[in-house]
């Protein structure tokens, strides 16, 4: 989803990834194919996430809530399939140690936003491990709307 001319009073400046730290957009902007990898970050009241020629914004005041998980993930890509293949045929089932080290461990953020016309959306990305609670705090720093993280509501709770 694409907002032209939608900005926000609160300016954020400084990219929320390491440069040539790639990110992992999962599912639920329009104008970007699901799983593709690129560069998300912070800039100008505006969160970005920019694949090659593709790019889609998100205003910060348009977030309506952050969600974080984790995940753990099978790395790899095409060498990792073929090295898992392999894996099979090894004996005793010593291969099985191979396929664990492919395993990569990610941090899953999920934003819920509305477009200029109140309609309701989601975007979901893979983010390298400890990435997903700084993403967050600058999206609320920035004026992004979120629930309390799990975390916090349990130390709220705590007498």
């Amino acid at each position: 989803m694409t907002f032209a001319g939608a900005g926000s009073a609160l300016a954020q400046t400084a990219s929320t990834t390491a440069p040539n730290q790639k990110v992992r957009y999962i599912i639920g902007l329009d104008t970007i194919k699901a799983n593709a990898s690129g560069q998300l970050k912070l800039q100008e009241g505006v969160l970005h996430f920019a694949t090659g020629k593709a790019e889609s914004k998100v205003p910060i005041s348009s977030i309506d809530d952050i969600f974080l998980g984790a995940e753990t993930t099978q790395g790899g890509g095409k060498t990792g399939r073929v090295v898992k293949t392999a894996a099979m045929a090894a004996p005793f089932e010593s291969g099985k140690a191979l396929t664990i080290l492919m395993r990569t461990k990610v941090d899953i953020l999920t934003i819920a936003f509305h477009d200029p016309d109140g309609a309701a959306h989601g975007a979901i990305f893979a983010l390298p491990k400890g990435q997903g609670e700084t993403i967050r705090t600058q999206l609320i720093q920035a004026g992004a709307h979120s629930s309390p993280a799990a975390k916090e509501v349990s130390e709220r709770s705590t007498p």
